[in-house]
């Protein structure tokens, strides 16, 4: 008997042994990443994309957010900033001189791309990861290709959706037969009255424009406008705008950045009749 439970507690010790060793062992290493900067989208000012054949793009960053300089001037759409930045951070699994260019299709390459001080070309895609092969600091590295996706874009999207600045917020509006002002305390009125708007209704309008975000925003085409609007914001600035189309979609110019932002024209009926919710079947926009 004593002999047993001097066999049992022997095992028990061994295979607390191994199990201390498979603890304690090391872990096998994975495989290497490299990645392809030593930048942070902090480090970054200023953008330039350049693809054959175009206009290059190039945006830069001020104390108000990033703006797009080239091919047009326009507020930039932080989103689309934000994913071209992502490349920085982009690793790769392989890396290899920057020999034999032609090869990855980096002697001609797609796109260039220049984050700060960093260059980036883009070449072919492999046909079996689907990864892009990148050239940058010398070497080659091939990345996934939504980092790719985020520079190959038109300029228009890099321009900010969104009619209203961050800090721009409404305070008033006219056109030719409607007049809305808010006063100090918050409260809405209309000149015609329109005593079937309510308060809610008319935060609600606000709110609206605040949120407005464009399907496209592009440099103003010429197009005649069928009607004029100027916008009040807090602080006194003013905004002036035109009416380009009403159908099949919504469009505005924005007088001051002679940009035109393109709207459904459900979202445009609400930018511009405050009562729409409480509108009458066939009542027509102002």
């Amino acid at each position: 008997m004593k002999r047993r439970i001097l066999l049992n507690l022997a095992l028990a010790a061994l295979v607390a042994a191994l199990a201390l060793f498979v603890w304690l062992k090391p872990k096998p290493a994975g495989p290497a990443e490299y990645r392809l900067s030593t930048l942070s989208a902090a480090d970054i000012g200023r953008i330039a994309v350049e693809k054959p054949g175009q206009a290059p793009i190039v945006l830069e960053k001020h104390p108000s957010g990033w703006r797009l300089a080239q091919p047009f001037p326009a507020r930039a759409d932080g989103e689309a900033v934000a994913r071209v930045l992502e490349t920085l951070a982009a690793t790769s699994a392989q890396r290899f001189p920057a020999a034999d260019l032609g090869r990855f299709q980096l002697d001609r390459p797609l796109l260039r791309l220049s984050l700060g001080g960093q260059q980036f070309s883009f070449g072919t895609q492999n046909p079996l990861t689907g990864g892009v092969y990148v050239a940058t600091g010398g070497n080659v590295f091939l990345i996934a290709p939504r980092h790719l996706a985020g520079a190959l874009r038109l300029p228009a999207d890099f321009a900010s959706h969104a009619f209203l600045a961050e800090d721009e917020r409404l305070a008033g509006f006219e056109s030719d037969n409607l007049t809305l002002s808010q006063a100090q305390d918050g409260k809405w009125s209309s000149s015609p009255a329109h005593p079937e708007w309510s308060q809610d209704d008319l935060n609600r309008w606000a709110d609206e424009w605040r949120h407005a975000s464009s399907l496209i925003t592009q440099p103003y085409d010429g197009t005649p406008p069928v009607a004029a609007f100027t916008l009040h914001l807090r602080g006194g600035k003013t905004l002036s705008g035109k009416i380009l189309r009403r159908e099949p979609e919504l469009v505005l110019l924005r007088e001051d950045e002679n940009l035109q932002y393109h709207f459904p024209a459900e979202v445009g009926r609400r930018l511009l009749l405050p009562g729409i919710y409480n509108q009458a079947p066939g009542k027509s926009d102002p």
